[in-house]
Formats: structure tokens, C-alpha cells, sequence
């Protein structure tokens, strides 16, 4: 029997958490390493929602790519999620920023839903493998209009936030998963005529917009939930005979209404 070591062992290969960014609070957040793992849940979000959804499965484990437990707590109070989590033995594993640096992982997912060929890190921040934040590559010649259909129909969203021209041909292009408005820099900089990303400041649309570079924003988790499936197929191949579910009740917590 798989035990929660076991998952640890897994993400220690396919996103280490020497990868992630140092105000990040990744790894195993809740739990215990050697308590008994069959059943785990993918998910961006652990929602309350999320862990009624993960009780019902009888899960063992949720894997939250945003930590639930950030900043130091102080009190640990019935009703809270963390305290729930913790009664009802359910451990907790966040790989967040790690798996965004990641070979195969949050970006190149993304990068993938683009169509990217040739990429790099927008931003280098573990130099001694390589790794990075964000991608930008090369795209099939097209026009603005065509590649923004094809990232709607990718990462399955009916609405993009964007800014600067809609129009015109494009040949390269950028994603950063997330809330990555600070990248702008490297983005301007690498010639992307399109960048794809989570959320932006207004400034920085702005200034993207001025810069003849289109911004599409599909909403934050959006841009990093496709990853959850290619996630589950890594997990269940680097732990055989573990049940991987991915969330249904996981969604960005913005809706678009008519």
C-alpha cells in the first residue's frame, strides 16, 4: 500500500521543493508521511466545498497546488479548514510554485494550451537546473484572433480579458500561469506579441497595451487548472495502484454573468 511518503517521494522528482520561491509554503502542509494513501484529490483550490468533496470520496490525501496553510497560525479553532483537515485525518500536499518551475509542470501547460515550440524561462530563478517562471517561444504565423480562440478552446473558458490589439499577425508568444504582471519586464522584452497569463494590474495592461503587445487574462486558476490532469497521470504513474480524482467542485472563484 502507497502510503503519503510516498507522494512526497513523487513530487520530490517531478517538482522539488528547493524549486519554489522563497516566501512559498509548499511540500506537505498536513499529515503525516507514514499514515496510508489509496485515494487522493487534485485541486487548486481546497475549498470547503473541495473538502466535503474529498470526504465523500473518501480520500486519504488532497493535493492543493495553493497552499492552504501561508502564513504562521496563531490558533488553530474548530470550524476553521485547517482544524477540520486535521480531525478528519485528510493530509495535504502543496506544490505551487515549485510545480510552476517545473519541467511538464503549471507553465508548460500552459505553454502547451499556446502552442509554444522552442521555449524558455521568462524569468531564471533556480539557475543551477535551468528553471524558471513564465515561457516564451515560437508560434505557428497567425493572427491575433485565431491563437486567442485556440487558448479559449484549450483551457476551456468562454471569456478572455484583453488588452492591446486584437488584431495582426503574431509569431511569438508568452504565458505566465497565475498572477504574473510582474514578468511584464521579460515579456516586453522577448518580442511576444501575446502574452497569456492569469490576472494583470491595470497599470500593466496599460503599459502592455502601449507596447503593441496583446495581454490575455483568462482568470487566475484558469490558467493553471489544466494542469491538474497531466498532474494526476505523473502521480499515478509514479505511485502504481493509487486512485487519482481531480476535483469537480474546484473553480475559480470569479463567474462571468449575462
Amino acid at each position: 500500500m502507497n502510503t503519503v511518503a510516498d507522494l512526497c517521494g513523487a513530487f520530490d522528482v517531478i517538482a522539488p521543493t528547493r524549486w519554489a520561491e522563497r516566501w512559498d509554503n509548499t511540500g506537505l502542509l498536513v499529515g503525516s508521511p507514514g499514515a496510508p494513501m489509496t485515494r487522493v484529490l487534485l485541486t487548486i483550490d481546497l475549498t470547503r466545498a473541495v473538502f466535503d468533496e474529498a470526504l465523500a470520496l473518501g480520500c486519504d490525501v488532497v493535493v492543493a497546488y495553493h497552499p492552504v496553510i501561508f502564513d504562521g497560525l496563531k490558533r488553530l479553532h474548530a470550524g476553521t479548514l485547517p482544524y477540520d483537515l486535521v480531525r478528519a485525518g485528510l493530509s495535504v500536499y502543496s506544490p505551487h510554485t515549485a510545480l510552476d518551475v517545473a519541467p511538464g509542470g503549471t507553465n508548460d501547460v500552459l505553454a502547451d494550451a499556446v502552442g509554444l515550440t522552442n521555449r524558455v524561462p521568462l524569468r531564471l530563478t533556480v539557475p543551477t537546473d535551468g528553471l524558471g517562471l513564465g515561457r516564451v517561444g515560437n508560434v505557428v504565423r497567425q493572427e491575433r484572433s485565431a491563437l486567442l480562440a485556440t487558448v479559449r478552446a484549450a483551457l476551456g473558458v468562454d471569456h478572455l480579458l484583453v488588452a492591446g490589439p486584437t488584431e495582426g499577425v503574431v509569431h511569438r508568444a508568452a504565458v505566465g500561469a497565475g498572477a504574473c504582471g510582474d514578468l511584464l519586464n521579460e515579456v516586453l522584452a522577448s518580442n511576444a506579441g501575446l502574452y497569456v497569463t492569469g490576472e494583470m494590474r491595470h497599470h500593466d495592461a496599460l503599459r502592455a497595451a502601449a507596447a503593441g503587445v496583446t495581454v490575455a487574462c483568462v482568470l487566475h486558476s484558469n490558467s493553471e487548472r489544466r494542469t491538474l490532469a497531466v498532474l494526476a497521470k505523473r502521480l499515478q504513474t509514479a505511485c502504481a495502484g493509487l486512485d487519482v480524482r481531480t476535483s469537480t467542485a474546484d473553480r475559480d472563484p470569479f463567474a462571468v454573468l449575462a
